[in-house]
């Protein structure tokens, strides 16, 4: 216990009083404890999250009632990540999201959910976008169908607001928006919208999401099937330059 504390900067005792559960533990020393164990970052972001839960911090936190539990896993994820991939054949991505479109697409979308809880995500979603500005961006890369781009809106204002959003987020040097074209050909992504999640220092994830859950995987080959799509995907898309011409167009 002691060779651990002097490592972290914490008591033998203190150490020896957490494992027993004689206390708890703050986030702070949670890391140093995880950095020391070089505990796998699948467990770290886990454990880190339900000491989260358990300090009771913040809207996007699994203890707020109005928000699905998994919603906190997710975002510790893509808070540790350093890029992300995001295919979309059926949405705007979530990060590129105005409020109005959030807020439409989740009450259209969450037949069972009460005003609190769309209120609830709609916030959290607007909120997931400080990661785009934040000291060291995000970097996203969004590659979304047409179709998505031209499915009618309940207000041609706010489908106009999106599109113009879509623009100028594009024009960050850490975001780059692909349309891929109606009259493409069949291909992979059809088969729904997948998230890779890239770090510096660790494997990639990809994320798979349905109505009722999300699905992390940290296979190997199966990244790499992610990956070959994400490839052709933006082999079919238009360029950056088209992309822009396309949105200026529609807006």
């Amino acid at each position: 216990m002691e060779a651990v504390g002097e490592a972290v900067g914490m008591s033998g005792s203190k150490i020896s009083r957490i494992e027993s559960s004689d206390i708890g533990v703050y986030l702070d020393d949670l890391e140093k404890l995880l950095d020391f164990y070089e505990v796998a970052r699948k467990q770290r972001v886990e454990l880190l999250g339900l000491a989260r839960h358990a300090e009771q911090r913040g809207l996007l936190r699994t203890n707020n009632p109005n928000l699905p539990e998994d919603w906190q896993t997710w975002a510790d994820f893509e808070d540790e990540a350093s890029a992300l991939l995001h295919y979309q054949p059926l949405a705007i991505p979530g990060l590129l999201q105005t409020p109005e479109y959030a807020r439409t697409l989740i009450e259209a979308t969450g037949h069972t959910l009460t005003d609190g809880q769309v209120d609830a995500l709609v916030a959290s979603r607007m909120a997931r976008q400080g990661l785009l500005s934040r000291s060291t961006p995000l970097k996203l890369s969004a590659i979304i169908e047409q179709s998505v781009l031209e499915r009618p809106f309940h207000d041609q204002g706010a489908h106009r607001r999106q599109v113009r959003h879509l623009i100028d987020t594009g024009e960050r040097p850490n975001v780059t928006v692909r349309v891929v074209p109606t009259d493409a050909e069949l291909h992979g992504g059809l088969s729904g919208p997948f998230v890779i999640l890239k770090y510096d220092d660790d494997p990639s994830l990809v994320l798979l999401e349905n109505k009722v859950a999300s699905l992390f995987i940290d296979v190997d080959d199966q990244i790499e099937v992610f990956e070959a799509t994400w490839a052709a995907l933006r082999r079919l898309a238009y360029t950056e330059e088209e992309t822009l011409d396309y949105l200026k167009d529609l807006a």
